[in-house]
Order: structure tokens, then C-alpha cells, then sequence
């Protein structure tokens, strides 16, 4: 009796832990953005001049991230990097990169390993003043390891201008992961541990008084 509970509870934790999986991986926007002029982020209060060529310097930054050529590097952070004051977070709680040759590495090695990027450029929330903007905007990340693997983003950033033209000064890469369910995963581990203990003792003492 006592296994038959048990193999039950681990096939219906192994079930919820599989559904909460899947839902904390799921990738909400199933390869294909919000319609174009929605703006779920907002539109931002850039005036149309600044957010078009915000979007000018977002869609070259779409498409070094889509081309991945490692040739095209150098000139892609030269054009679109500042050299001064720049930080760029990545995915990960360690993946902090300051200045210009490292965030050239988190790049490069971005381009090199990591995955294809598609980001919603056509509902960037974008905002300025003066010679500072600043946007944020919804994407998605088809992993190298597995084609299967697509997890969605949320990418922010500030600009500033220099010389008439909008570069880069701060980026950060987040996973748009619904975490929510974190803590029911851990609620079910512990219960399912608790189970498990239980369960054990209860046929350690069964055995013991059938030898008595």
C-alpha cells in the first residue's frame, strides 16, 4: 500500500513539475510580436524624428544579431557603441560588462554561441531629452543548443548623441520569464521530499516489527 502511495506521488509531482516547467519556459509570443502600432511597453514621448532614428540604430543593432558576422564586429560597436561610460547587463546574474573591450566580448561571444535575436522594434517604447534617449521593447531568442529552445526577452537601453549621431552607452538583456511559479516548484519539492521521508520511515518501522 504504502508503495503504491508512493509511486503515485511521484508520478503526480513529476507531472506538476513538468506544467510549471513548461509555463515558466514558455515563450508568450510564439514567434510573432504584437500587431505594429500596439505598443504593449508604450510608445514613449520621443518626437518622430528622434524615435525614427532610434529606430534606425535599433534595426542595424537587429540585424548584427541576426547576420552574427564576426568580421562585421569592429565596425558594428565602433558605429554604434559609445567609447565612454558604457555598461551592458546580460541574461545572467554575473554577466556584467563594463566598458568598451568588454562589452565588444559579451557581444562577440553573444554572435558566436549564444542564440538568434528577434526584437519588436515596430512597438519600442522610446523616450528623449535632449541628447539622451532611451527604449525598451519585447524579443525573443532562439537558442544555439536546441532550435526547440526559444525564450522570450525584454532589452532596454539609453543612447546618448554625440556628434550627431546615437550611440549605445547602457544595455541590458533580460529573460521575460513568468517566475511566479518558482515558489510552487518549491513548495512541491519540499512536499514531495516530506512524502518521501514518510514514506520510508513508515516501512523502516514496518520491517522492524515484523522481525520483533
Amino acid at each position: 500500500m504504502v508503495k503504491i502511495a508512493l509511486g503515485t506521488t511521484r508520478v503526480l509531482f513529476l507531472v506538476l513539475l513538468l506544467f510549471c516547467s513548461s509555463r515558466i519556459l514558455e515563450n508568450r509570443y510564439h514567434g510573432s510580436f504584437p500587431s505594429a502600432g500596439s505598443f504593449p511597453y508604450g510608445a514613449g514621448n520621443a518626437p518622430e524624428n528622434v524615435r525614427s532614428q532610434i529606430l534606425n540604430i535599433l534595426g542595424r543593432f537587429q540585424n548584427g544579431y541576426v547576420n552574427r558576422d564576426p568580421s562585421a564586429l569592429t565596425p558594428f560597436m565602433t558605429t554604434l557603441f559609445s567609447r565612454s561610460n558604457i555598461l551592458i547587463l546580460g541574461t545572467m546574474p554575473r554577466e556584467i560588462y563594463v566598458g568598451f573591450e568588454r562589452a565588444s566580448e559579451l557581444v562577440g561571444a553573444d554572435w558566436e554561441s549564444w542564440g538568434d535575436c528577434v526584437f519588436d522594434l515596430e512597438n519600442a517604447n522610446i523616450s528623449s531629452h535632449g541628447e539622451v534617449a532611451w527604449f525598451s521593447t519585447a524579443g525573443s531568442v532562439k537558442f544555439d543548443l536546441s532550435s526547440f529552445l526559444v525564450l522570450p526577452l525584454r532589452i532596454s537601453g539609453v543612447l546618448i548623441r554625440q556628434e550627431e549621431a546615437w550611440q549605445f552607452q547602457h544595455l541590458q538583456f533580460q529573460f521575460d520569464l513568468d517566475l511566479s511559479l518558482v515558489l510552487l516548484i518549491n513548495i512541491l519539492i519540499a512536499t514531495w521530499l516530506a512524502v518521501e521521508v514518510v514514506c520510508l520511515a513508515f516501512m523502516v518501522f514496518s520491517r522492524l516489527r515484523r522481525k520483533r
